[in-house]
């Protein structure tokens, strides 16, 4: 494990630097468009679809050197590392879900329980939780804003982006690949 961290350290914090970036990002503009719940919701997809394309571009870049070792013999096919990459950077994001369930499970004033202790650890865990993904702010305040698993889906689009870019990237595969220029064959490449 020690020897995954050494390899893939810098990768888990871009991946990590590139949500407090488009959390930033997201919290700025869904709170200049906290008036309107419509304007609100387009600002947090927007910001949303911009962090998964930060993560898309890191995750591919890492896939791709790491598909020049593969094809070099000096390292292993792992086509999971991506997704492993991106579980290790949501972990803070994983912590604040599980504090945010447990604390409006047994915070709840309606509920069984009803302890002021974990009524506390929900309010401040979900303030902070929604800060750190405050790109989602307006879908979850739009579908969700009381359901404390919202947070834990939180996590799926990282998961997904990083899991599938990484492959892509082993690959050698673009989705925007089909949009590209292709620069024009020489005469000497034809034969």
């Amino acid at each position: 494990m020690r020897e995954f961290f050494s390899e893939n350290g810098k990768i888990i914090v871009k991946l990590m630097l590139n949500q407090f970036g488009a959390a930033v990002m997201g919290l700025m503009i869904t709170l200049a468009a906290a008036n309107s719940d419509k304007l609100m919701l387009f600002a947090s997809i927007f910001a949303s679809i911009f962090y998964v394309a930060l993560l898309y571009s890191v995750i591919w870049e890492k896939g791709g050197q790491d598909r020049i070792k593969v094809d070099g013999g000096r390292a292993a096919y792992k086509p999971f590392k991506g997704l492993l990459m991106a579980l290790i950077a949501n972990i803070p994001n994983l912590v604040l879900a599980i504090l945010i369930a447990v604390g409006r499970f047994f915070g709840s004033t309606d509920g069984a329980f009803g302890y002021e202790w974990a009524g506390n650890i929900y309010a401040v865990s979900n303030a902070i939780g929604r800060m750190w993904n405050a790109m989602y702010l307006g879908l979850i305040q739009t579908y969700m804003p009381v359901n404390p698993l919202a947070h834990f889906l939180d996590i799926l689009p990282a998961l997904f982006v990083c899991g599938f870019g990484y492959f892509l990237g082993l690959r050698n595969f673009r989705i925007l690949g089909i949009f590209e220029v292709k620069k024009p064959k020489k005469e000497s490449d034809k034969k």
